[in-house]
């Protein structure tokens, strides 16, 4: 407040109000200069925000059944910046920290939230499950159970405490060729796919198979693209035979809405495939485009459910590791 307009009896309450103001961070005056400004936003007809270089336009009210218009966002009708303030830091608007409502504005609109849940026995059979409960649907959100072996970072054997647990409850995923088998005959890259996976302990390692079987259905493509993949496969099948061994593939029958995308690459790197240069665009721009979850809650796991493989500490650092890493978060 200027304090020129005030007369001598008010003038020390004014100079109070401002020093007290001055107190505040900036950060704090910034977000209530903004308050009245983004409250009004909530109130119009809709809403703009950007997500990815993308504007997304969302209606603000929704119609009832008694035809009365409800708003999507309740906003607060303070006036008392005390208010204001305690109300910005325990709960703000949605998109805003602290994020009680989420990181977006808005929730997701025009996509079916189904979790297409499925975990069984080796990946062809959950990915058959996969492709029976995403026929016809126009989103595809893979969620994913992995066995016990798989969540204490273990790989199959035929020891008596491991074998019986294999493909138990969940599917079995020790080498990057069975997420590929997993998650074949789905673009992994389109917008409307996504893969959640439940794995917690090892969920760093299961990450980097699933981030890798990506790049290598992505390099896939460009190969069949170009007319190469033949040529690749001919020669793995050299090399492997060379060993006295089979081509890996597809071990059951593909379901009727599989196109054999991500079957190309087995047994092979696509690393192995193409020229680094092509390779480390396909790569940077597969882990700009793949969407999904990965339960990483290793505070659980140490407290409750016990399949925590790594200590806390290094645990959580590997979780900021992976964040730190990925190209969406930078």
């Amino acid at each position: 407040m200027d304090d020129e307009h005030f007369d001598e009896e008010a003038l020390p309450v004014v100079q109070l109000y401002n020093k007290k103001l001055a107190s505040l961070p900036q950060t704090v005056l910034q977000q209530i200069e903004a308050f009245s400004e983004k409250r009004e936003l909530y109130l119009k007809e809709s809403f703009q925000y950007q997500v990815r270089q993308k504007t997304i336009e969302v209606q603000n009210q929704i119609k009832s059944l008694s035809g009365l218009m409800i708003p999507k966002v309740a906003v607060p009708r303070y006036e008392d910046l005390g208010e204001i303030t305690r109300w910005l830091g325990l709960e703000n608007f949605p998109g805003e920290f602290p994020y009680t409502a989420g990181i977006f504005p808005f929730k997701r609109e025009q996509e079916d939230p189904t979790r297409m849940f499925a975990g069984e026995g080796i990946a062809e059979r959950t990915n058959r499950r996969f492709h029976m409960l995403a026929k016809g649907q126009p989103a595809t959100r893979l969620s994913t159970a992995f066995d016990s072996v798989t969540l204490y970072g273990s790989d199959p054997h035929p020891r008596p405490d491991i074998y019986g647990k294999v493909g138990n409850a969940g599917v079995s995923v020790c080498t990057v060729d069975d997420a590929k088998r997993l998650y074949s005959g789905f673009d992994l890259c389109t917008s409307n796919t996504s893969v959640s996976m439940t794995i917690n302990g090892p969920a760093p390692t299961v990450l980097a198979i699933f981030l890798n079987s990506a790049v290598d259905q992505q390099v896939e493509k460009h190969l069949r693209e170009t007319g190469k993949l033949e040529g690749i496969r001919k020669e793995m099948e050299q090399r492997y035979g060379a060993m006295d061994l089979k081509l890996p593939g597809y071990r059951m029958n593909l379901p009727e809405t599989h196109q054999g995308l991500g079957l190309g690459m087995l047994g092979i790197s696509g690393s192995e495939a193409m020229d680094p240069e092509t390779y480390g665009r396909i790569r940077e721009q597969t882990l700009r485009s793949v969407r999904g979850t990965v339960q990483a809650d290793i505070l659980k796991e140490d407290q409750a459910q016990n399949t925590c493989i790594f200590s806390t500490e290094f645990a959580l650092r590997m979780m900021g590791d992976i964040q730190a890493f990925s190209p969406n978060t930078r």
